[in-house]
């Protein structure tokens, strides 16, 4: 779960201890593709100690985990304590950008791994590789990744194919917008009139052209550049890896150029996303649009627009050419925890029961798992005070999830996404920059800092 997503991109490379601690790189950086895709596809079956029965309720016994997301852990370990009374927790709080390089001292240095490891998106492709993880998939666990949606089933696999850790809930992105603005300039704040209006980016940029224009360039359809970019890029699926080569130009082109036309059609403001006057926006009624996760909702919006609740200023809806999964928490078994039998189940309750749904909901989450939405369909509502009377659970399970091409998580991905947050940022600050020199600079550092691959 993203969470928040500033702290995500504050990734550490820890590259000195890299190589020792991680398998199948090199040669194998995106080698077993079919593999992974078999995997995926289905579960082999295992002899061996089966999990699969639920513990006794006096069970006694202590997890450990290190996080960053307070709600999520007190949410699932409170519902799953009135379960297990007798099981304790320890949690340690972490920044999410050090995980990797906390998972690799400890691997480097023989000090104690949490016993549920958790893995934040952005570098969950290396830290998938540290030889760390229980085979989720395999005997006695046997997960089988068809229990939880689909386009998450990439995200889940290290380059073996095996299920290294399970989604903790949803986390689709789409569009929210400003219900008075929408109506004021466009004359609709219905979600379905507003995806009719805005089927592609370019109608956006004319649309917000004629936007600034009617409101004396007070009123912007985007925040900033920054998080415009950073959405677009990820709405084709489109690797940005292929074997030994960086697919800049085929991958990345596209959405650069877009910032620039949305920088130079004065359709986007000039903040910096995830700083202090960033957040303060959603507050102040001048941004139509933003992207608009289901954590976004809770940890963006609700915070920082305090006139909001009651007021009906948002809605959710479809972005043009489609949506994305933005941010996302695994949680998965580490070798060295010392009781796996109860960790399975603790995972197993957090991310696959109806009850561990329950808990999320609560919380304004969606579990991941397909299963408790069918035993009790109410689980699908989530509403918010500040979204009126739309059902946001449902418009994510079942229009937003839909439109999304989920991309295959690379082992460098983290790299790419920082070099393409400093060359974006280039552009905010630079006005003369185009599109064609921001793709030759993203060129330009990805060689000097992934040598080993050709960038084209």
């Amino acid at each position: 779960m993203n969470k928040h997503i500033k702290k995500m991109v504050a990734l550490i490379m820890g590259v000195g201890m890299l190589g020792g601690l991680m398998t199948g790189c090199g040669t194998e950086k995106n080698s077993q593709t079919e593999k992974k895709e078999a995997k995926v596809e289905g579960n082999t079956e295992i002899v061996g100690e089966d999990y699969s029965q639920a513990l006794p309720s006096d069970y006694e016994g202590t997890l450990t985990m290190w996080g960053w997301d307070d709600i999520y852990y007190k949410a699932v370990t409170e519902a799953f304590q009135k379960k297990y009374p007798n099981v304790k927790f320890e949690y340690t709080p972490v920044a999410n950008g050090d995980l990797l390089q906390k998972y690799q001292t400890a691997l480097a240095t023989g000090t104690e791994l949490p016993d549920i490891a958790w893995a934040i998106i952005d570098s969950r492709a290396k830290v998938f590789e540290l030889d760390m993880w229980e085979a989720l998939d395999q005997a006695p666990y046997n997960f089988n990744i068809s229990e939880v949606y689909e386009y998450l089933h990439p995200k889940m696999v290290n380059s073996k194919g095996d299920v290294c850790g399970i989604e903790q809930c949803l986390s689709p992105a789409g569009l929210a917008y400003r219900k008075d603005l929408t109506k004021e300039y466009f004359g609709t704040d219905d979600p379905k009139e507003l995806e009719k209006m805005f089927p592609n980016w370019q109608t956006f940029i004319e649309k917000g052209k004629e936007v600034y224009e009617k409101s004396g360039g007070q009123i912007y359809m985007w925040p900033g550049v920054g998080d415009a970019q950073q959405f677009i890029r990820e709405q084709e699926g489109k690797s940005w890896i292929e074997g030994n080569v960086i697919k800049a130009t085929d991958s990345l082109k596209r959405s650069l150029e877009l910032a620039c036309e949305f920088r130079d059609s004065n359709i986007v403001d000039k903040l910096e996303a995830w700083t202090p006057a960033w957040y303060a926006s959603y507050g102040e009624g001048k941004h139509i649009f933003a992207g608009c996760a289901t954590w976004s909702v809770p940890f963006t919006i609700e915070p920082n627009d305090p006139t909001g609740k009651d007021a009906n200023h948002w809605g959710l809806m479809n972005a043009p050419e489609g949506n994305i999964s933005w941010g996302g928490t695994t949680l998965g078994i580490s070798k060295t925890c010392k009781d796996k039998r109860l960790a399975w189940e603790f995972i197993r309750f957090a991310t696959l029961s109806t009850e561990g749904a329950e808990a999320l909901n609560k919380v304004g989450f969606l579990t991941s798992a397909i299963k408790p939405y069918e035993e009790k369909p109410e689980l699908r509502v989530y509403k918010s005070a500040w979204f009126g009377d739309q059902d946001l659970g449902a418009y994510f399970l079942d229009e937003i999830i839909p439109n999304i091409k989920s991309r295959e998580m690379n082992l460098d991905d983290n790299i790419i996404h920082e070099t393409l947050n400093l060359i974006t940022t280039a552009l905010n600050n630079d006005r003369n920059m185009t599109a064609d020199q921001a793709l030759e600079k993203l060129k330009e550092e990805l060689e000097l800092k992934l040598s080993g691959y050709k960038v084209e």
